[in-house]
């Protein structure tokens, strides 16, 4: 799996798991054949069996086709820091019916992948560049132009500034005791934090 390009690391334990339940399976159908054992009972068998657990474990089954979802559509992949489920961290594992996300003050939390896949999920590593939005506030007897142009200086002396698209600053509310000013700044997505 691992040569076939474009398969996501999740997808290809989800396929080494699978064809590995398949191969015992029928691995043991053919022995039980061979010891001449009628497996067509077995077979009836394994079909009932299959439609009470189908029942009784309809939120697991609800987990497992999310993670399928989530293996084929690849909205992230493990190292990806992502929001979904009203909770932040970086993915360090998914599996077929969970996600185990780290957050950043080292919590791990393990999310069901149905309530992963029926939210918002919010990738933020999936772009090479971010955008940055800095808040400042200047006293309103301060120089507004001046203060913008000393906020831009800042910004274009730091080489993780990309020059393209061009930080700019603006004022964007007139507070109850300051002046608010907001600086956009575009980085490199390693240089965000």
């Amino acid at each position: 799996f691992r040569r076939v390009p474009n398969l996501s690391k999740l997808l290809q334990a989800f396929l080494a798991t699978v064809i590995y339940w398949i191969t015992i399976t029928v691995g043991l159908m053919v022995v039980l054949s061979a010891l001449g054992i009628d497996i067509a009972p077995v077979f009836a068998l394994v079909g009932g069996a299959s439609f009470i657990l189908a029942f009784a474990m309809q939120e697991t089954l609800g987990n497992l086709a999310a993670g399928v979802m989530i293996m084929l559509n690849r909205p992230f992949d493990e190292g990806d820091y992502i929001a979904a489920a009203g909770t932040a961290g970086t993915v360090k594992a998914v599996s077929i019916v969970s996600t185990t996300i780290t957050t950043p003050d080292n919590q791990i939390i393990v999310i069901p992948n149905s309530k992963v896949w029926g939210d918002v999920i919010t990738n933020a590593t999936a772009s090479d560049r971010r955008r940055v939005d800095l808040q400042f506030g200047i006293d309103y007897n301060d120089d507004p132009d001046k203060a913008m142009q000393v906020i831009l200086d800042v910004a274009n002396a730091d080489p993780r500034v990309l020059k393209d698209p061009e930080p700019w600053v603006r004022v964007t509310n007139l507070g109850d005791s300051s002046v608010d000013l907001t600086a956009r700044l575009w980085c490199k997505a390693e240089d965000y934090w």
